[in-house]
């Protein structure tokens, strides 16, 4: 049956419309009093021509009138230029779009093959129709260009197979224009011996990689921040510069790079060349080659670990204030390095030292309080050692310079690599047992 009686198809359709929970094909022909073989027939045309929709419910197929939208309400919708084609190749319908890009009006496109229109944009959906491989079924993508008034474009044609409600089929075509894109593409093709210039000069560590993540390049910025040199690392796994989970984390990244997603601002932790462990961020971008694969990774490594530790520190800083404050011995925190600066000290320490804020307190290194030359370095390497200690004696000088000395129980904390990073103490003022000692 090629051609559908309009009347019997009204009819099935309104009927349908009237029973919103479907109908089977029995139901239908006693409805309509028809041969039961005609009315699946039409229901078949129907279904291939997107009018109605058929559910499988039990051993039963039931039919609904589709909800779907009819192509031609959905052309003018479309920002992109839209061509619809009969089984002939005939052009059925165009949308706006095609024929401002043309230049001519509908009437001098409807009802013609693309070939017979002398246009550089028609010719790019006849080669779009020659590039189709005709043992592939369903949508087909293809990248063409042309000249259009003296300005190349470039369209990524969508060719998608249409069926029409009187159950022929053909063709749509939808002209993505992605000429912006094709030019900054070349803008990046033809820049980038500018943009590695700019990668080495950049203040940014910014390192470049295979999307498995073997660095394939490191610029003098890196250098800096890792302390390696170009030649040690190169070749070699970027996940060799993490440490701990960090290493596990970044091979997860890279397989969401490998799929084209950016990431941006996530937080690690790396080693330098000297063990040393630092809190960066890092973004890692796609790097797209000229068939549009990835074929690498772009990061850039930004070092947060001063913000991290400030961050630290004043998270910690009122919780020390509260608890000790109104103690009578000094408390007090500062940082591991060799000089040593004071985070945070209560009042008991600030009047024991001879210091009347802390923030005064602050602007004195740690070593320059102490009166003996290797006292800071020998509590420090005590405390590397054992993380602890207790009751050791420290002579100390006040701020006006007068000597005394301190009793002071104290605790380290670490970094990953052993160093010492902040030390957390008590500290008792003894001078007056001391003079006691040395008047005997």
């Amino acid at each position: 049956m090629g051609v559908l009686d309009s009347d019997k198809v009204d009819r099935i359709k309104r009927i349908l419309k009237w029973h919103p929970r479907g109908m089977t094909i029995s139901d239908l022909a006693s409805e309509m009093k028809m041969n039961r073989n005609l009315v699946a027939k039409y229901l078949d045309m129907l279904l291939v021509s997107g009018q109605v929709e058929m559910q499988v419910v039990g051993a039963a197929k039931v039919y609904f009138i589709s909800q779907r939208v009819p192509i031609s309400a959905l052309l003018e919708f479309s920002k992109d230029p839209v061509i619809v084609t009969g089984s002939d190749r005939k052009i059925l319908q165009v949308n706006e779009p095609v024929t401002a890009l043309m230049g001519i009006s509908r009437e001098n496109v409807l009802h013609r093959f693309p070939d017979e229109i002398d246009n550089p944009f028609m010719q790019v959906i006849c080669n779009s129709e020659r590039s189709r491989d005709p043992h592939i079924t369903g949508e087909q993508v293809s990248d063409l260009s042309c000249v259009i008034q003296g300005e190349e474009f470039h369209f990524r044609i969508k060719q998608v197979p249409t069926a029409f409600e009187d159950g022929s089929d053909g063709f749509t075509f939808i002209a993505e224009d992605v000429t912006s894109r094709k030019r900054y593409e070349e803008m990046l093709r033809i820049s980038e011996a500018r943009y590695r210039g700019i990668v080495q000069s950049i203040g940014e560590a910014i390192i470049g990689s295979t999307p498995e993540g073997t660095i394939t390049s490191w610029n003098p910025a890196a250098e800096r921040l890792y302390g390696f040199t170009g030649g040690e690392v190169l070749s070699k796994p970027i996940t060799d510069l993490l440490t701990g989970r960090s290493q596990e984390e970044l091979l997860t990244i890279l397989e969401q790079v490998a799929r084209g997603e950016t990431i941006r601002r996530h937080e690690m932790r790396i080693t330098t060349r000297g063990g040393r462990v630092l809190d960066v961020l890092i973004s890692i971008s796609p790097i797209v080659g000229e068939s549009g694969g990835i074929v690498g990774a772009s990061s850039i490594v930004q070092d947060i670990t001063g913000e991290k530790m400030e961050q630290y520190l004043r998270q910690h800083e009122d919780q020390y204030r509260t608890l000790v404050e109104d103690l009578n011995v000094g408390i007090y925190r500062s940082t591991g390095d060799p000089r040593g600066r004071f985070v945070w000290g209560n009042t008991a320490l600030l009047n024991i030292l001879g210091y009347h804020s802390i923030s005064d307190l602050r602007d004195v290194p740690v070593i320059e309080i102490f009166n003996e030359p290797d006292g800071r370095r020998e509590l420090i390497e005590d405390l590397r050692r054992n993380q602890f200690v207790k009751n050791r004696v420290l002579h100390l000088k006040k701020t006006d310079g007068t000597p005394f000395s301190v009793n002071v129980t104290a605790l380290a904390e670490f970094y990953e690599n052993k160093n010492v990073v902040f030390i957390n103490g008590i500290v008792q003022d003894i001078s007056h047992i001391v003079q006691q000692h040395s008047g005997h």
